[in-house]
């Protein structure tokens, strides 16, 4: 299959050369050249948000309380008190902000001193029984006392990189302040992670293990607790280290993971060493962020909060990409922070990433891993173009490191092909092209999720498996197939052949779906309902108009279904004339039902609108032009962004153009209603960050191409023709 991109490379070279600043990159390609070939472009910052990303001349902010506020935050104080300037020894028995901001916290109850002159969140760690609590405190200390000695001894020189923050450990108060300096850093190439847990070993096949055990000998040695994770943790929980072991490769160990409880990542963060701000974030992600969040389904969701955070202990870049982005989501959520906030963190990963690619190690499914968090923190901030570099180093490293085979036979490489195939057939979509990863990959992962659908027809996870395949293969085929088209690749009598078989895959999918109707988690009653008014849109409570239970996620692979039918009669519409503009209308309107029953039902989990954010797109270009259904789509483009996802500036203007409300371009509500300050400054810095993209390909993703070249559709016009804006092309800047 053609692809747009260079072939695969294990040297990551012929990528595209950039840094954080020009004076950097001259003086860090001086002395390397490995340096031209990065993940990202040239200035990862505009200049003018530069001073967000300066450490120097910005102050950094306090460290937000350990406390996720679920409504608006009460209003800072403008006028906080200068810390104090001296030093003291730090505790563990201090509350979280004063810690964070390296003061002495007089330990008053429920609220210090500092804290309430400062008018801060005062938030102390959790205790257990005072007794139990001393003793544990008293035995970390002493195990700390013998690691922090044992690793001295084997130290190796010190760390040349002057931007790679130190990961220390917090000293007890009664440690002596010297027995600190001999604590454990990352290393951007994992050569020596922080101190984590161990877990039981799993039998893992030597089909699994043996091609990364190949590609990673002499990892270095890591010290271990071998004691069980505990979800608990006392107030100075100083990990124990009394054992030692090999690390394990990450493929050999990938089939243990996902089969621990949730709460052993909160252990592995209460006996990692790293500074309290990283703590803080990760805990956070523990917490708040869900699969939705990575654009990925149930079936991932330990992945995403406990293997993610794993791997991150263990290399660094992808520590300070998985802060970065939960960082993001606190800021978000918590209507605090600026910028810099989050971006620090996401430039230190790139920095890091950057670094270890360079280095000549061998890379890893936690390099791949990194790659990936900063193309969904790309997709996140609206910022297309530049996830398509991150989409390319992916590329590379999925060709290097998974094979058609590993991607069913290997738990963590299934959950990264699910993670990298999205964006590879989005961007594909998107942009008028054909996906990067051939079809081999496709293709092979349905045919495994078939069969194991065929092998336990009653488990609900394996046919929706087999269902999102069949989703995922479509959609690569029709990138494909338009692809084609529009290069005059292909005689239209066969595209028209090919594109009815594309028609006939889709409607498998469908068929998986119907079997679920009617079971004893349809719901036929909704016992939240609400008294409808004139505003709403659609009925979102018919009788068995949607799952719930072990059959709730139907209702999302529903709404995916319909909206890949809905693109797939567009873009045959444009092509043939073969769909109305009716049909369209009703595939919307179907689609708004069962997103707004799902929005109003109790109990969803985090990021639940992330599930269907294409979908809320593909309902809006086709509902009725009448005012409640334009303002319907409105709210919910204005609540996908005030939970931290931007829409693409391009989509914007098309249905700015559609609509012919230009005043959608600045914000979706009337007035700025409920605009929040972040994602305004999100929105100006990725704009000045995607103004000139390198290449055409770029470009079309970008203006969503296939999407856009041809938008304001309108059911007033003779022969169901669209009303034709300007081409994608005509739009480029000049």
């Amino acid at each position: 299959m053609a692809s747009s991109y260079p072939p695969s490379q294990t040297t990551m070279t012929g990528y595209i050369p950039g840094s954080v600043s020009f004076a950097e990159a001259q003086s860090h390609h001086q002395h390397n050249p490995l340096a031209a070939y990065s993940i990202l472009g040239t200035n990862h910052y505009p200049e003018s948000v530069a001073y967000w990303h300066n450490p120097s001349a910005q102050p950094q902010p306090p460290l937000p309380a350990a406390s996720y506020p679920s409504g608006p935050p009460k209003p800072q104080s403008l006028m906080q008190p200068t810390p104090d300037p001296k030093k003291h020894k730090r505790t563990r028995s201090g509350c979280f902000t004063c810690r964070s901001r390296r003061i002495k916290c007089d330990e008053t109850r429920p609220v210090c001193d500092r804290c309430r002159k400062g008018n801060r969140d005062c938030v102390y760690p959790s205790t257990n029984t005072p007794g139990a609590s001393k003793s544990a405190s008293a035995r970390g200390t002493s195990k700390a006392r013998s690691s922090q000695a044992r690793a001295a001894e084997g130290s190796t020189s010190p760390r040349e990189s002057e931007d790679v923050r130190a990961l220390e450990v917090i000293a007890d108060e009664e440690e002596d302040a010297d027995s600190v300096g001999s604590s454990a850093h990352l290393s951007p190439t994992m050569t020596q992670p922080p101190t984590v847990a161990a877990r039981p070993k799993a039998n893992v096949s030597k089909k699994q293990s043996a091609q990364s055990l190949r590609r990673r000998k002499g990892n270095s040695s890591v010290a271990l607790d071998t004691t069980p994770l505990r979800t608990e943790t006392s107030a100075s929980p100083s990990p124990s280290t009394e054992t030692s072991s090999h690390v394990e490769s990450l493929s050999a160990r990938s089939a243990s993971l996902g089969v621990y409880p949730l709460e052993s990542a909160t252990g592995l963060l209460a006996l990692a060493h790293i500074p309290d701000d990283l703590r803080f974030y990760l805990r956070y992600h523990c917490d708040f962020i869900t699969y939705r969040h990575y654009f990925l389904r149930p079936s991932n969701d330990i992945f995403v909060r406990h293997t993610i955070i794993e791997l991150a202990l263990q290399y660094e870049p992808l520590l300070y990409a998985v802060v970065g982005f939960s960082a993001y989501h606190h800021c978000v959520q918590t209507r605090t922070g600026r910028l810099y906030s989050f971006l620090k963190y996401y430039n230190t990963a790139l920095k890091l990433l950057r670094k270890s690619l360079g280095s000549g190690e061998p890379h890893n499914e936690a390099t791949l891993a990194t790659v990936l968090v900063l193309t969904t923190f790309e997709e996140f901030i609206g910022d297309w173009v530049n996830l398509i570099d991150h989409h390319q180093a992916a590329h590379a490293l999925m060709r290097e490191l998974l094979t058609p085979d590993s991607i069913n036979t290997n738990e963590l490489h299934q959950h990264i092909f699910l993670w990298y195939a999205r964006f590879d057939v989005v961007a594909g979509i998107l942009a008028g092209n054909e996906a990067v990863l051939s079809r081999e990959w496709y293709v092979a992962k349905e045919e495994y999720d078939a069969q194991q659908a065929a092998n336990d027809p009653g488990n609900v996870d394996k046919q929706l498996a087999w269902a999102m395949s069949i989703n995922r293969r479509f959609g690569l085929e029709m990138a494909s197939l338009y692809a084609k088209l529009s290069r005059g690749m292909i005689p239209i009598d066969e595209f028209i052949m090919q594109n009815e078989l594309l028609g006939q895959t889709l409607e498998r999918m469908r068929g998986i779906l119907v079997h679920f109707q009617d079971s004893e988690y349809t719901v036929q009653d909704y016992p939240h309902r609400v008294l409808l008014t004139e505003d709403d849109v659609v009925d979102p409570y018919v009788p068995g108009g949607m799952h719930c239970g072990p059959l709730w996620e139907v209702n999302v692979v529903w709404i995916d279904y319909l909206s890949t039918k809905a693109m797939f009669k567009y873009q045959s519409f444009l092509a043939l004339r073969q769909t109305s503009i009716t049909e369209l209308e009703e595939l919307s309107l179907e689609q708004c039902r069962l997103m707004e029953s799902v929005d109003r039902w109790p109990g969803k989990e985090n990021g639940a609108i992330m599930a269907f954010k294409n979908s809320i797109g593909m309902a809006a270009m086709f509902l009725p032009k009448q005012e409640k259904y334009i303002m319907w789509a409105r709210r919910k483009f204005a609540s996908l962004e005030q939970q931290g996802y931007v829409v693409a500036a391009r989509f914007r203007s098309a249905m700015a153009a559609i609509w012919q409300l230009p005043e959608i371009d600045r914000w979706w509500l009337p007035n700025d209603e409920n605009y929040p300050d972040l994602i305004r400054e999100v929105r100006a810095m990725t704009e000045e960050r995607i103004t000139h993209p390198r290449d055409h390909f770029r470009e079309d993703v970008r203006d969503m191409k296939a999407l856009f070249w041809n938008i304001s559709l309108d059911d007033t016009e003779s022969d169901n023709s669209p009303v034709s804006v300007p081409h994608a092309a005509d739009a480029r800047p000049t």
